[in-house]
């Protein structure tokens, strides 16, 4: 997988041998697997769910995220989202107060 082309001020979360999870233009994080002829089994779908499930625990907060496992259709790459199931501005100032 070529990772020359992502932006700088991109938000990277995780990245291993097998995948990455960063931000994509919507601010969602997303992970891709790096692997382009991977087929998802049942071993890659959970460490897939695990791994967006952490991200999405820290960013969002527990239960306030949901994992969208059904790509857009223009993907070279496995691809599942973190998408949030509440107003993304709520969201962000809530994680402002508490970082401050």
């Amino acid at each position: 997988m070529d990772l020359d082309n992502i932006s700088e001020n991109t938000e990277i979360y995780v990245e291993s041998n097998e995948y990455i999870i960063l931000n994509n233009s919507d601010l969602i994080p997303i992970l891709i697997w790096k692997d382009k002829e991977v087929v998802r089994d049942l071993v890659i779908s959970r460490a897939m769910k695990k791994a967006l499930q952490e991200v999405g625990e820290k960013k969002y907060g527990r239960g306030n995220f949901f994992i969208d496992r059904f790509q857009k259709g223009d993907e070279e790459y496995l691809t599942w989202y973190c998408r949030p199931n509440r107003n993304p501005e709520l969201i962000e100032e809530q994680a402002n107060k508490k970082k401050n």
